[in-house]
């Protein structure tokens, strides 16, 4: 495969997951809310079988998308393996936290509330900042779109 082709596939990824964060966010501010007090009510409220039938495909969708920019972080020469490394701990530390703090809001342990919005704020910052690195390594090697 061409590296021009590299290119606009890396460009169509990114844009495809700054899409979903963002579709995310806004739909997660209209469901649940911004505050630990609502975000604590309305995890509390669900069932079990309620939190998992959310948590287990999201879980899917994001562990692709974050293998795939992952991947395509691998591939730039832009910055150092060490980082490479941070932003990879940063992302997944962060995604398990974001996605089990609901099953502790759920069982009473109400701490979990703000440790869900941190780490959701947490995650998509984290994500677009890995997609600003993509984004700057992809465009900085002149992007040129194949026929």
């Amino acid at each position: 495969m061409h590296h021009q082709s590299l290119r606009l596939l890396a460009l169509l990824f990114i844009a495809l997951v700054v899409l979903q964060s963002l579709l995310g966010g806004a739909v997660f501010a209209t469901i649940v809310g911004w505050t630990p007090h609502a975000i604590g009510h309305y995890y509390a409220q669900k069932s079990l079988h309620g939190l998992l039938e959310t948590l287990l495909p999201h879980t899917l969708f994001i562990a692709i998308a974050l293998m795939g920019t992952l991947h395509f972080l691998g591939f730039i020469s832009t910055i150092s393996e060490k980082q490479k490394e941070r932003w990879i701990h940063l992302l997944f530390g962060l995604f398990i936290l974001d996605q089990s703090a609901p099953v502790f809001i759920n069982l009473g342990i109400d701490f979990f509330a703000y440790v869900k919005l941190s780490a959701f704020v947490g995650f998509e910052g984290a994500l677009a900042g890995v997609s600003y690195v993509l984004f700057r390594h992809t465009l900085g090697k002149g992007l040129i779109i194949p026929k």
